[in-house]
């Protein structure tokens, strides 16, 4: 697979900032809707039990982002080959950001800005200022963390997804079988 050379890519989606009241709230209501489900657990630390996808059904807005974040997988993957997607929301009170992690087991990894608070991701050999709308991907090897700017109140909303292609599938065969997967992949048209 040719991807492509640019060590990341960052794109904006301009609507999200324009109707942040719409995508605040579902991202509210899929919260919910996954605390229905799970409890009392941390989206974050379930990220491979679910999809954020599904749990933000009914959201026009949030169909329009999926697709084009389809768009932006596929541009910067430069393949049409069979690739799927897993996204889970972070949710998080300013005490908890993300330490050093990577997404090793996936081809890329990415995120999109839905109201990042005063914050930034720091990896090795760049820094993300991230900003509402913001859509970062990257390769899933790198790692990264969230750093607070500024102290803040409420929510830090962001959906994360990893990227896979039938080489990350084998591998994941061949580290933990062909049962133990993470059941919340979709296929990226």
């Amino acid at each position: 697979m040719s991807i492509s050379k640019q060590e990341y890519v960052l794109v904006n989606l301009p609507y999200i900032k324009k109707d942040l009241t719409h995508f605040k709230r579902y991202a509210d209501l899929a919260y919910k809707r996954f605390l229905h489900k799970y409890g009392e657990q941390q989206t974050t630390a379930l990220y491979n039990q679910y999809n954020a996808m599904s749990l933000l059904v009914g959201s026009s807005s949030y169909y329009r982002m999926y697709k084009d974040i389809f768009k932006i997988i596929r541009k910067f993957a430069k393949t049409k080959k069979p690739l799927w997607m897993q996204s889970w929301l972070n949710i998080h009170d300013e005490k908890d950001l993300l330490t050093w992690h990577n997404h090793a087991d996936s081809l890329l990894h990415g995120y999109i800005s839905i109201d990042p608070k005063d914050t930034k991701t720091v990896f090795a050999n760049y820094t993300i200022k991230n900003k509402i709308g913001n859509v970062y991907l990257g390769p899933s090897k790198n790692y990264h963390k969230v750093i607070c700017n500024k102290k803040f109140k409420g929510k830090r909303i962001t959906i994360a997804f990893d990227v896979i292609d039938e080489n990350s599938i084998k591998h994941t065969y061949n580290k933990y079988g062909e049962v133990n997967i993470n059941s919340g992949f979709v296929p990226i048209y």
